[in-house]
């Protein structure tokens, strides 16, 4: 089953969407507009790995206005009046809550700044795997991509839009402009940059199938079995498109984490939990307003509370979704390789696979978390743990 059910040995493309012949343009939509929301301020092929002059004097212009504007945030009314309840454990822990976001995207842009090298081998090795994937006539599908990341794009931007425009209408964002433009800006920045990094993702997912495609045709079908140097110089070739594939995953992993220290994805942990902690605020709300206090406008409020963090929580869980599929994968890549082993009579044939399966042992194309291991399991422990802190809070309620 390829991505999205797709074949990938087939070009989906339409007449009505512009051509893109590279991975870079492929990734520019959502690339661009990240970088016009101050997350970071570098091309995705930069000319030079060091940081600019320019990019310094970007950089520290951000981060002086996203400090003052936080000040604001914090020193006038108009935050405090986005998020009312008759509640005061929904009142202040969303206050809490939703200002981390804030932190977060104050220091995002630093270490994007830093990991401005890791970036740019991304973009090399992409160049490098889809010109062997050329080579035996996988489309690379860039025009597929950059659809996909310009509607992503899209939903990123106009979810925070919406969604702060409904819940105290039109004249109070007029009269408090300031302070909801910035608060908007810097949740549509916190939803790219999520988005990003599952985009990146997704790249990798595709390439992977490219790769257990190559090694089904070919070799299950015993199409190449009595061709001795195209085996090898195949098997070659898929060897270091399997090398490639595990650095650009390797770092994007790097990329979009929080410490320094390499392989600790803490980015994706924290996100995790700051979404946990939004969705089981809003929900807790939700139902207490419903069952408990209902009143016309709470309840309104609780539906965009519900809406905007829903929006939110897709993101970790579609990052789950893509790292559980590259996880299977590599399965299927293992399995492939040794049935190819157990079955063929060539011996140059064997001994490179025997090279390939030993390489698979000590580095795959993989989502790095560090602290747990990502699978649909991890999303079924999540939602367990929510319902038992929501369970408690009800009964908290209900003895007040």
């Amino acid at each position: 089953m390829d991505l999205f059910g797709l074949e990938n040995s087939q070009e989906f493309a339409v007449s009505w969407w512009p051509k893109i012949t590279d991975p870079i343009q492929a990734i520019s939509p959502i690339w661009n507009t990240t970088r016009f929301f101050g997350t970071h301020v570098y091309r995705f092929q930069p000319a030079t790995e060091r940081p600019t002059l320019l990019e310094l004097s970007l950089l520290v212009a951000i981060t002086i206005m996203r400090i003052y504007m936080m000040y604001i945030i914090f020193v006038t009314d108009a935050w405090d009046l986005i998020f009312v309840s008759s509640s005061q454990l929904v009142e202040k822990g969303l206050d809490i809550v939703l200002k981390l976001p804030f932190v977060m995207m104050l220091f995002a842009p630093w270490l994007f700044l830093i990991r401005k090298p890791l970036f740019s081998h991304i973009s090399r090795d992409a160049v490098i795997f889809d010109t062997l994937m050329a080579r035996y006539n996988y489309p690379p599908n860039y025009q597929f991509f950059h659809m996909l990341s310009t509607i992503l794009t899209m939903a990123a931007i106009s979810i925070p839009v919406f969604s702060l425009a409904f819940i105290r209408g039109f004249e109070f964002w007029m009269d408090h402009f300031i302070v909801l433009t910035f608060v908007g800006f810097s949740w549509a920045g916190g939803l790219l940059l999520n988005t990003m990094c599952n985009v990146l993702l997704l790249h990798v997912l595709f390439r992977l199938e490219v790769i257990n495609d190559l090694l089904r045709k070919n070799f299950i079908s015993n199409c190449v079995q009595h061709n001795t140097s195209y085996a090898r110089q195949l098997i070659k070739t898929v060897m270091r498109m399997h090398d490639k594939l595990s650095d650009i995953s390797s770092d994007c992993s790097k990329c979009f984490a929080i410490t320094v220290r390499e392989n600790e994805n803490c980015a994706v942990v924290i996100t995790m939990l700051h979404v946990l902690a939004s969705q089981l605020i809003t929900t807790f709300a939700f139902i207490r307003v419903l069952f408990y206090r209902y009143d016309a406008r709470e309840l309104k409020d609780c539906i965009f509370y519900t809406i905007g963090t829903t929006s939110y929580c897709l993101l970790p869980i579609f990052t789950i979704w893509i790292a559980g599929h590259i996880k299977k994968r590599n399965i299927i890549t293992w399995k492939l390789v040794h049935r190819i082993i157990n079955t063929t009579d060539v011996i140059e044939v064997e001994d490179l696979l025997q090279q390939f399966s030993e390489q698979m042992n000590h580095r795959i194309p993989s989502v790095d978390f560090r602290f747990f291991d990502v699978d649909w399991p991890l999303l079924v422990k999540a939602c367990s743990e929510a319902c038992t802190y929501l369970i408690i809070m009800i009964q908290f309620e209900t003895k007040q």
